[in-house]
């Protein structure tokens, strides 16, 4: 049972990342910094979770445009189709 201890954990924040680009509109992606600001989930266990995520093919990683000189600014994640 040990295994099983945090899954409902696990869980939440892995919807609350979901819920979270879910306000995204087609075609944008969000940064992991602004991700974890938003759900409160530390960089460093959001970075395992949104690995988990993206190999469930849930979400995935975008590049970033700059809208100013649309040049590359970075990568996002936003949710698979968006």
């Amino acid at each position: 049972m040990k295994n099983k201890r945090f899954t409902h954990v696990i869980n939440e924040m892995k919807l609350s990342i979901i819920e979270d680009l879910h306000t995204l509109e087609k075609g944008y992606g969000k940064r992991k910094w602004s991700i974890s600001e938003n759900t409160g989930i530390p960089i460093d266990v959001l970075t395992v979770l949104l690995k988990q995520l993206k190999i469930e093919g849930k979400i995935e990683l975008i590049m970033i445009w700059c809208d100013q000189d649309s040049t590359p600014n970075g990568s996002g994640y936003c949710l698979v189709n968006n």
